[in-house]
């Protein structure tokens, strides 16, 4: 377990404050500085978290004696062109400050390029740890020897639902994506459908071109040059986390949610299963994002390196503009539009 010394300072949107308390609690932080989206309201979420206002994160992040900076929210940090943003990120981890986001940052292919975010040795891109990451939690890891066992994937379904509060429909997109990726390559083409809150407004909501401020329901097909396939069901409006992915390939079924996994042979025999771990469904988003923010921190936990940024944000954005055109739409498009191929 980590001691309390660890110090941490937190960006965040007011309505975060109790999961950030949880958060903090159970990874053993002690938050010493606190800052809000919103102009006037960091005293606000300060106070109630015992801690120093924040007025600045770029500031912040460039001058903060702390072991941690988590990025709750990150308001509009990431999306600027002169490189301000990006060098605070580097001049904190010069200083060894682990920074950690719940939202991608940047949110678009065009800020990532031209914001001086894939500049110097260390690119400032890499520094950056988006949690929780799927592919990381606890449940993927006591399914590791499982999954090795398992074989080839032919298609797999990745459900990914929680509030507003624990995240946006971006970084819910972003963290199912980078698990696709990770397991089965980039798709080919990305055929998506959105489903964007309207408050009462009749007019059909569109998304824009950007996983920042994102909210509400997406579905999506993707399909890879092989023929192999995978789908989505990812929704920040679904009240509660809630992560579940199903692979199918020959050696049957392998379910992997946030309570264990399941592993069905093709003849429906239960071939391994693991115990399921007795926590309260409302605690998953805060053990999720506990458990990576205490191995963030933990020097005996090897580093799994950053995100394949670009090609997270190209299928993304894929998904984004096919939600838009009603089309099916290409990564590698993305990419070379923004000449990242």
């Amino acid at each position: 377990m980590l001691p309390m010394s660890r110090r941490a300072a937190v960006w965040m949107a007011p309505d975060q404050v109790p999961l950030i308390q949880a958060v903090a609690t159970a990874a053993e932080l002690s938050i010493i500085a606190a800052g809000a989206v919103g102009r006037g309201l960091s005293p606000t979420v300060a106070s109630a978290l015992n801690a120093k206002p924040l007025d600045d994160l770029r500031a912040a992040l460039a001058s903060a004696d702390i072991d941690l900076f988590l990025i709750a929210a990150p308001g509009s940090f990431g999306t600027g062109t002169k490189g301000e943003d990006a060098a605070a990120v580097a001049a904190a981890h010069a200083r060894g400050v682990k920074i950690a986001t719940l939202e991608p940052v940047p949110s678009a292919a065009l800020d990532l390029a031209g914001g001086g975010w894939l500049d110097g040795t260390v690119r400032p891109v890499d520094i950056l740890r988006f949690v929780p990451r799927t592919r990381l939690s606890t449940a993927f890891r006591g399914a590791s020897e499982v999954l090795e066992s398992f074989g080839q994937i032919r298609s797999m379904g990745v459900e990914a639902w929680n509030s507003p509060v624990e995240g946006s429909l971006g970084a819910g997109l972003y963290a199912a994506l980078e698990l696709v990726l990770a397991l089965m390559g980039e798709p080919e083409t990305i055929d998506a459908a959105c489903a964007i809150p309207s408050a009462g407004n009749t007019m059909h909501a569109l998304p824009d071109e950007t996983l920042r401020d994102l909210h509400g329901d997406l579905t999506a097909n993707l399909r890879l040059a092989d023929g192999r396939a995978a789908s989505l069901y990812i929704s920040n409006q679904a009240g509660r986390w809630d992560r579940t992915i199903t692979l199918i390939g020959n050696s049957g079924r392998l379910r992997i949610h946030d309570e264990g996994f399941e592993w069905i042979g093709p003849d429906g025999k239960v071939l391994d299963q693991s115990r399921p771990r007795k926590k309260s469904p409302e605690t998953h988003a805060i053990t999720a994002i506990a458990d990576s923010l205490t191995r963030l921190l933990d020097p005996s936990v090897p580093d799994p390196g950053p995100t394949n940024h670009a090609a997270i944000l190209a299928m993304g954005q894929a998904a984004l503009l096919s939600a838009r055109t009603g089309q099916g739409e290409s990564p590698a498009t993305i990419r070379r539009m923004v000449g990242r191929d």
